[in-house]
């Protein structure tokens, strides 16, 4: 093949100009060295991970206040952001956190412009007292690079804060490489304006004073006016009386008379009609004397009568004129009684008029003389804020000249603020009212609301996060030296160490570079065994710093930095960089023994093996290649490992085809003696065992399918992890007290965890710091919770997984949960921990129900504990109601009632910021304390409405509902829609892949609501993808593999009896895990990954020379047992390199190195289980498919 030729024709060209080769390898020592030195050193590969947090915050909010006001805005305006996959947000107390996961390989830098060009939009839509949305890129970088505390013998806290604010953060920020510096326990001063009830009752009474003698002069008219009405209603009342009595008893008395004289009259008509009767009867008979007489008598009493009569009717027609006259006089009278009746009540009205603009007046004046409604909190703050300003108006051009012009000025000294004059008061000669008439101000601090400890002192925590493109390990010496000038300069300053990723990442990288360096003497140890000469064992010697510093210039060109995966690579691959020289050297050396001149050797010995060790190199280096086609954090994590391997193994062929047989030719002049009895005899074992096997194939080939069939098995058992957690001199530890627990009481409770764990053997420093954290960073001062960092001494004896355990079994007695993680620098961290179950819905009632029945189903599944189903963090809440037809009647919607109680529960407000003799102070306006609400007031607190056109005040309570009710204490969302998490903690012992296993048997039987979802995510749903990724790679790889070897071979049958070493790889490997103990994770399986890459090469080497023995007309057993005999030394020596290569990360020495350890194991057993197997079952299996003679293709 041309590539065979080219190999040749560079291998003369080496063996011909040993200069021209030494030249190149000088000029590789030089710029691996300056690469080397000018490499950024990292905990982590640098990579961008497509997660993007907005932080809003939104004092005094609840949760749900926040999901509507803030959540739901910011979920809506950046859902539409190109890339964006997934959106999750947490919606908790004064705090919402939207976060955004985008397509991996999305220009994250585009994404966050145009995320921030959005936010800008959507400001309008966010209310005035929400913060302004912060956008934080999620990536290892945010994990701070140093926690340190300072504490200063003899100076108390304000003095501590004062040095630390003014010398030593700026001395750390002025470091290159730092990013910010934030403090936790630095007292911030302020100037608190709080209005004094007492000070404005006494203006308001001199006020009224005024007012009142005023409106005095008005009272007593108003009183003489009222007397008057009064009097004349009284005498009119009695005038009325007494005339309607006098014709009541004048029309009775006519009444009675005109009675008496109809009845006289009536008596008198009788009495004359009878005496007529009688005259008729005595004028009717014959007249006498006697009845003329008596006649005569007659006619004189019948005269009399007629003229009584005559007198009666005169005086009954003159009483009933009388009567007449009587009622006339009572209409009259009553005319006259109703008009000064009229007359009367006119004097009232106006009198009840005049009374009621008086006291309108009088109210009105009262009112604009109450100074309470023109003094509040917010008028007093917007006066302070417009008075402390300043700001340049513009230029003013005169005769050529800019002369600027500045407007205002700032406060410079508290007296100023004091005599600020507010306003002018008129009435009761009051004149200019100052700000001290009507409030007290005072000198405040936090320090009551800032709690930070070392090892039980008060003292001033720092955190430190680098800029991205700094090397985290030269920013954390900077920093170290600028604090050790700091405190050279300051005796009684001390600086401790809470938590240092630059150490640990020296540490590690040291770990890692010693393991390398150890690997690589043992490998020189194992070559001088085996060729029992110094000077070939000088040249494979040789080709290991040459082939590092190679791979090491190619990493810095690529942009590869140094850190623990790279490392990793390099320390992998230490012992697989001589392969390609010990297969060159040892074909050298035989020919050598056998006669060949030096030259000759090194040229035919290196061109016999060039295609084998290419392809050998090709198959390695393809099982990488697959990380291209894969998403994630696999591809992140592991693609500088991959490179960092692809790199070494070229350089390692580079130099196994020039400087080797360069070096041969002109080092291993002298015929080299032949190999000694041991040799052979070993030689002659294998080639009896080997001639065995051929003749009983069955026995390795079943005992090998025995052995696949265990390591299935053990896989089945076998639990997953993401990355599997390393010892390390730093932990942290988070205190969660009980429900309901004060802040005083969680900080005794903090420094009471702190004595019991400085008791601890192997405990060098506690520190604590109020707050919850993320990624070592605070997130809210205002939480009870309390995170801890522990640092032990440098020779600990515990293990920091020990000493986290031992942490947590000391504080169970305590009210509180206490976690703590053995790892400060935990990786696994990317991944999450534990068990994470999330049920979506948008019911919250229906969410929580379905969380405490899927709670109740972990609880009972082995190996969790500490379940929580998120319902024991529910916060009371004081729940209005409004009644939306009553508010309406006032003019009010249920938004008008919110701004208004938004408005009445703040107490205090910050007005502005001033700097007095050069210290910064916040000026905050404070209502007294009596205004201040409680859950009792607040019913009856004042809501303006309208009503009827005129303004009106109704109470909270007869407007809305008030109760007490539970509210999760965070609502998280997932695109947009409602969801709560069912967490657990594994138990130790336990994994997370296996309970997730039962867990999800168990929630297949469980019927879920229409509308809702349930997923088990996190940790487990990490590893799974993770796993899957790999798995993908190694079929990927497997397939990329066998098209190299059928390039090599030239058969499409040849590659499958040397890819059967990958399953007997992978045997040896799964096994040895399940021996030892170790869960399969990610950097296990990347073992087997590169395994496949590994173990085929002796395979290749084998059934190469097997070949080219039967093309050279040898019989195909002969072939195969002298191929054996042939290749069993360099597969020997190559295996074994590359074992003890690794077997110090296998072992596990220095901190870090466990981080490896199980990729180590699964090489070294799976190469030492192959590689035996390799050399009887590939023979077996050649013997059996390859019973065809070969022909030999000339096309010459």
């Amino acid at each position: 093949m041309k590539e065979i030729r080219r190999f040749i024709n560079m291998i003369k060209l080496s063996v011909r100009r040993p200069m021209t080769v030494l030249v190149a390898v000088l000029l590789v020592i030089v710029l691996g060295f300056v690469s080397f030195t000018n490499m950024k050193t990292d905990l982590l590969p640098g990579f961008d991970m497509p997660y993007v947090a907005v932080i809003t915050q939104y004092p005094g909010a609840s949760p749900e206040k926040v999901e509507k006001e803030v959540t739901k805005v910011v979920e809506s305006t950046l859902a539409t952001t190109g890339g964006v996959e997934n959106v999750t947000s947490v919606s908790s107390e004064n705090l919402s956190m939207v976060m955004l996961e985008l397509t991996y390989g999305t220009d994250m830098n585009s994404a966050i412009i145009d995320m921030s060009q959005k936010l800008e939009t959507a400001k309008s839509l966010l209310g005035e007292e929400v913060r302004t949305p912060t956008l934080m890129q999620i990536n290892p970088d945010m994990i701070p690079v140093i926690v340190a505390a300072a504490d200063i013998d003899g100076k108390d806290i304000y003095e501590t804060s004062d040095f630390v604010k003014k010398t030593l953060v700026p001395a750390i920020e002025k470091v290159d490489g730092v990013a910010s510096v934030s403090t936790i326990g630095v007292v911030e001063k302020s100037i608190k304006v709080t209005l004094d009830q007492t000070k404005i009752d006494e203006l308001n009474n001199k006020i009224l004073a005024s007012v009142d003698k005023k409106l005095s002069e008005t009272e007593k008219q108003l009183s003489q006016a009222k007397t008057a009405i009064d009097k004349a209603q009284k005498e009119f009342i009695a005038q009325s009386t007494e005339q309607t009595q006098k014709l009541l008893d004048t029309q009775k008395d006519l009444e009675k008379k005109l009675a008496d004289a109809e009845n006289s009259k009536s008596s008198l008509e009788d009495a004359l009609k009878k005496a007529n009767e009688n005259l008729e009867q005595i004028t009717s008979i014959p007249q006498t004397p006697e009845t003329e007489a008596a006649a005569s008598q007659l006619r004189a009493t019948i005269a009399e009568y007629q003229s009584q009569i005559y007198a009666l009717e005169v005086a009954i027609t003159n009483m009933k004129d009388g009567l007449s006259q009587t009622e006339i006089a009572k209409v009259e009278l009553s005319k006259k009684l109703s008009v000064a009746e009229m007359e009367l009540a006119d004097k009232k009205s106006e009198y009840e008029k005049g009374k009621k603009e008086f006291d309108n007046a009088r109210d009105e004046a009262y009112k604009s003389a109450n100074i309470n409604n023109l003094i509040t909190s917010d008028t007093i703050k917007n006066i302070l804020a417009a008075s402390n300003f300043e700001m340049p108006a513009g230029y003013l051009t005169e005769n050529g000249e800019q002369y600027a012009v500045k407007v205002g000025d700032r406060f410079k000294s508290t007296e100023e603020i004091k005599k600020l004059e507010l306003f002018n008061i008129t009435q009761g000669d009051i004149g200019i009212v100052t700000l001290e008439d009507i409030a007290t101000l005072e000198n405040t601090d936090n320090s009551s609301e800032m709690y930070a400890k070392i090892n039980g002192n008060d003292g001033i925590m720092f955190v430190l996060q680098k800029q991205s493109t700094a090397s985290t390990s030269e920013v954390s010496n900077a920093v170290h030296k600028a604090l050790d000038k700091v405190q050279k300069d300051n005796n009684e300053l001390h600086v401790t160490y809470l938590n240092d990723q630059g150490i640990y990442i020296d540490i590690v990288t040291g770990t890692v570079m010693e393991n390398l360096g150890l690997g690589a003497i043992l490998a020189i140890i194992i070559l001088f065994i085996f060729l029992r000469n110094i000077r070939p064992t000088f040249i494979v010697a040789l080709s290991i710093p040459i082939s590092v510093l190679l791979a090491v210039v190619l990493m810095y060109f690529t942009g590869v930095n140094l850190n623990v995966i790279s490392l990793g690579g390099l320390a992998l691959g230490i012992g697989m960089l001589v392969d390609n020289s010990i297969v060159v050297i040892e074909n050298i050396y035989r020919m050598r023994i056998d006669g060949v001149p030096a030259a000759k050797a090194a040229v035919r010995g290196a061109a016999e093996v060039s295609g084998a060790i290419l392809a050998s190199t090709l198959t390695t280096i393809c099982v990488f290649l697959p990380i291209v086609f894969i998403q994630g954090l696999s591809r992140e994590l592991f693609a500088d490992m991959g490179l960092t391997i692809a790199y070494s193994l070229l350089a390692s062929l580079i130099i196994a085809l020039t400087v080797v047989p360069a070096a041969s030719a002109n080092m291993i002049k002298k015929n080299p003696k032949p190999d000694g009895k041991v040799t052979n005899r070993i030689r002659d074992f294998y080639e009896k065992t080997l001639s065995g096997a051929l003749r009983f194939k069955f026995i390795p080939l079943v005992l090998s399918l025995i052995l696949f069939g265990a390591a299935v098995y053990g896989t089945l058992k076998m639990g997953l992890s993401f990355i599997p957690e390393t010892n390390s001199d730093k932990l942290t530890v988070t205190v969660e007290p009980e429900k309901g627990t004060s802040v005083e009481d969680a900080r005794a409770l903090s420094d009471k965890i702190i004595s019991r764990i400085n008791e601890i053997d192997g405990v060098q420093t506690v520190g604590a710091m109020q707050g919850s954290s993320y990624m070592g960073m605070p997130m809210s001062g205002s939480s009870v919770d309390i995170s801890m960092y522990v640092v032990l001494t440098e020779k600990h004896p515990l293990t920091s997984a020990e000493v986290a355990s031992e942490i947590e079994n000391i504080t169970s007695d305590l009210p509180c949960k206490v976690t703590a993680s053995g790892n400060a620098m935990n990786m696994a961290a990317l991944s999450g921990s534990g068990l994470d179950i999330i049920i979506k819905g948008d019911d919250l009632n229906q969410l929580q129900k379905i969380a405490s029945d899927i709670a109740e189903l972990v609880s009972q599944t082995d190996g969790t504990e500490e379940v929580s189903d998120g319902n024991e963090d529910a916060d009371m809440q004081t729940h209005i109601t409004v009644d939306k037809n009553k508010a309406l009647s006032y003019g009010l919607t249920v938004a008008q009632v919110y701004s208004q109680v938004s408005q009445a529960i703040k107490n205090q407000t910050t007005a502005s910021t001033l700097t007095l003799e050069n210290e910064s102070f916040d000026l905050i306006v404070a209502k007294p304390q009596n205004e201040q609400l409680t859950r009792e007031t607040l019913k009856s607190i004042p809501i303006d409405g309208t009503k009827d056109g005129q303004n009106i005040s109704v109470i909270l309570s007869d407007i809305a509902q008030i109760s007490e009710s539970t509210t999760p204490s965070a609502i998280n969302h997932e695109n947009s829609v409602r969801y709560m998490n069912v967490t657990a903690k594994i138990k130790d012992g336990s994994n997370i892949a296996l309970v997730s296993r039962d867990v999800e048997t168990k929630l297949e039987n469980y019927e879920v609501p229409d509308g809702y979802k349930v997923e088990i995510v996190g940790e487990n749903e990490t590893i799974t993808s993770s796993v899957k990724d790999l798995i993908k790679m190694v079929l990927l790889a497997i397939v990329l593999i066998y098209l190299i070897m059928v390039a090599v071979f030239q058969s499409v049958s040849s590659p499958f009896i040397v890819m059967f070493t990958i399953p007997l790889a992978f045997t040896g490997g799964i096994l040895a895990l399940w021996a030892f103990g170790f869960e399969i994770s990610v950097i296990s399986m990347l073992g087997l990954l590169v395994l496949s890459g590994v173990v085929v090469n002796n395979g290749i080497v084998f059934v190469d020379r097997i070949n080219q023995l039967r093309l050279e007309g040898m019989p195909r057993r002969e072939a195969i047992l002298e191929a054996g005999k042939s290749r069993l030394r360099p597969i020997f020596m190559t295996a074994l390199t590359t074992i003890l290569g690794l077997l110090t990360l296998a072992f596990g020495f220095g901190t870090g190195a466990d981080l490896l350890q199980p990729m180590a194991i699964v090489l070294i057993f799976g190469l030492l289980y192959a590689t035996l197997l390799t050399l009887y079952v590939v023979p077996c299996l050649y013997d059996l498919f390859k019973r065809k003679d070969l022909k030999k293709i000339d096309i010459d």
